[in-house]
């Protein structure tokens, strides 16, 4: 079994599942298959073109540099330039503070860019997808055949053989929920916060998340449909406002528009109001117009349009200008639960299973670092399938990382949305992870990307 073991110098995995088809699933598949494993992703999601996330994404460093690798169209833009980050008062008085040099996208032309790369699938953010890049007297037509996407797939088990293999199994619900099973030399766990790979590895209570105390309120505007004055409070800048009153914290930036486009007069205006809700008060804001009680999140037209009515007219009290034309145009929002977790583990079955980005650690959304999270494990994950780390060193830099980052956006969270002295514990907590974290990077330890 041994030989077969993650690790392990000219021991690349022949046979790789993904379980999950989000951003995080990808980016592994695609490092995968490029450097010649067979890559098969199992996603539960009943459809081939998911419904839009109304998210913006953030494009840190490691997202950078996977993508400048990995990238067979990195003509078509993909994002835009953030310059500023600022400030907004409810007086309309916009305070500038930061340089920043981030490049927003959206989750969903960073997903169609990411889908292009993988199996060549088009979409209109990439409508001519790039050619798959074959290994060293591969035919293209090979290298195609070792992507595979596969939707209605539930996991519900993974098991060990005797041979080092790992057997998955799941139901295919594209062919009537019948039982299929598939073997794998390496499996990740790529299945975003409610990771089943997690539930079947941890023990009960140890793959929870956890509801952070507030929710999110987002939506996406044409930026066509606001005025101009408007548009050029946002040009260019990430704008943030803290609340008063308890009102939370909102933020607002551009992200490509429809078909991928970042022409101005063409992108969208991202929203996101972060507001307090009790445990107590989840039932009422969570239940939909058909009395049914949904568990984390509610998409776009089922939020009950009284509860939204009321949400705007607290908006009303809270906001500058600016900000209520933005949130007038939003007819129906996309709400969510905050919550976080951090695992345990991320390795399991001798390296042969591994935990990948939100599966693995769920961040507060404050920091903007969860798809960079993702890059910097598949990266890690490149050098340990060469044999440039061992399990147990791509486990403890990537558990490392995730316990670190994860205490700055319980800080960041905290900060936003509780009274300053509640923060100040967690602030303590992270710069003393930190400081710990840049001694074993010193050390050799860890890697730079880790602090």
């Amino acid at each position: 079994m041994e030989k077969n073991r993650p690790g392990r110098a000219g021991t690349l995995p022949k046979d790789v599942i993904v379980i999950g088809g989000s951003l995080s699933g990808l980016m592994h598949g695609i490092m995968l298959h490029r450097l010649g494993s067979n890559v098969r992703i199992l996603e539960r999601s009943p459809t081939d073109t998911p419904l839009s996330h109304m998210a913006g994404v953030c494009l840190g460093s490691d997202a950078q540099q996977l993508l400048e690798r990995f990238d067979g169209v990195s003509e078509v833009p993909l994002g835009l330039q953030g310059v500023h980050l600022q400030s907004l008062d409810k007086d309309n008085v916009v305070r500038p503070f930061l340089k920043v040099n981030r490049i927003m996208t959206s989750w969903d032309a960073l997903y169609a860019r990411l889908r292009a790369n993988f199996d060549a699938r088009a979409s209109d953010s990439v409508p001519q997808p790039p050619a798959p890049v074959p290994l060293a007297g591969e035919s293209a037509e090979s290298a195609r055949t070792r992507a595979t996407y596969q939707v209605c797939a539930h996991v519900t088990g993974i098991e060990q053989l005797e041979t080092g293999q790992l057997m998955v199994r799941y139901k295919d619900h594209a062919d009537g929920g019948k039982d299929a099973q598939a073997l794998a030399d390496l499996v990740l766990g790529a299945d975003g916060p409610n990771s089943v790979v997690r539930k079947i590895f941890l023990q009960p209570g140890q793959a929870d998340r956890k509801y952070c105390g507030y929710v999110a309120w987002r939506g996406v505007v044409p930026e066509d449909q606001v005025s101009r004055e408007t548009r050029e409070v946002f040009q260019a800048n990430i704008t943030y406002s803290m609340l008063k009153n308890g009102g939370g914290h909102v933020i607002l930036y551009n992200i490509p528009g429809e078909g991928g486009s970042v022409e101005p007069g063409k992108r969208l205006l991202n929203f996101c109001w972060y507001t307090n809700v009790p445990t107590t008060s989840l039932d009422e804001i969570m239940t939909d117009a058909n009395d049914e009680r949904h568990h984390t999140q509610l998409g776009p037209g089922l939020v009950r349009p009284e509860i939204w009515e009321k949400q705007k007219g607290l908006a009303k009290t809270l906001f500058a200008p600016p900000y209520l034309e933005v949130i007038e145009k939003i007819g129906s929002p996309f709400l969510h639960q905050i919550t976080d977790y951090c695992s345990p583990r991320a390795s399991f079955a001798g390296g042969r299973v591994l935990l990948v980005g939100d599966a693995a650690a769920l961040l507060r959304p404050h920091i903007a670092f969860s798809t960079n999270q993702a890059a910097s494990h598949a990266l890690l994950t490149e050098k340990l399938v060469k044999g440039e780390l061992s399990p147990e060193q791509w486990e403890y830099q990537v558990s490392t990382a995730a316990y670190l980052h994860w205490r700055r956006s319980l800080w960041f969270g905290q900060f936003f949305q509780q009274p300053f002295y509640v923060s100040i514990g967690s602030a303590f907590l992270y710069w003393a992870t930190a400081a710990l974290a840049r001694v074993r990077t010193y050390l050799g330890w860890l890697p730079t990307q880790a602090t």
